[in-house]
């Protein structure tokens, strides 16, 4: 009878398995939004207009242990320029805008269409 294998263990899986278990989430939302991420566990800040949400990105961007930066549509319409900014200058952390308690808001791109583009994929 033959045995199963067990997985090949590499340096390159090693390497990106510690790379992925190193880094945290990040949540940039409007109170009620963060109170369920933080519920969860993922850290972040409750921001209540562009001055703050400006303030959470910056402190999540200098944070090297940060990997995924999630920020509601609403705040991230607010501060655009940086957000885009961030996207245009560095690989991480990753941002991804996320729908509020108020549900998405209407665009042209779907989440999926967004999340290609974020990732390099041609829609």
């Amino acid at each position: 009878m033959a045995q199963a294998s067990s997985p090949v263990e590499t340096p390159a899986n090693n390497c990106l398995e510690k790379a992925i278990s190193d880094l945290e989430f990040f949540i940039i939302a409007d109170a009620r939004t963060f109170l369920a991420f933080a519920l969860a566990g993922v850290r972040g800040g409750a921001a209540e207009g562009p001055a703050e949400a400006r303030e959470l990105l910056a402190q999540a961007r200098g944070d090297a242990r940060v990997g995924l930066v999630m920020i509601t549509e609403r705040l991230a319409a607010g501060i655009r320029a940086e957000v885009d900014g961030a996207r245009r200058d560095s690989v991480r952390p990753l941002i991804l805008e996320i729908p509020d308690r108020e549900g998405p808001m209407p665009r042209e791109q779907s989440m999926l269409e967004r999340l290609r583009a974020l990732m390099g994929i041609p829609t």
